[in-house]
């Protein structure tokens, strides 16, 4: 099996979210047998694909096109 090369990261961000969301971050976390902060990576990263390609539709482009 190969071995995939460790993602490094150099950026620090911190939030405040309410106890509900921190709950169902961990609860999400947990199903997936993750650390919260990497569910939250995963979460943020599809949240912002997506708004990419809803915003490139609205804008009648494909995200590929997108400057």
């Amino acid at each position: 099996m190969e071995k995939k090369d460790k993602v490094k990261y150099s950026e620090f961000l911190a939030v405040r979210i309410n106890p509900e969301m921190r709950e169902a971050l961990e609860r999400l976390a947990e199903q997936e047998e993750r650390p919260a902060g990497m569910m939250a990576r995963i979460l943020l990263r599809e949240a912002i694909e997506a708004r990419e390609v809803k915003g490139a539709r609205k804008k009648g482009k494909k995200p590929s096109q997108e400057e």
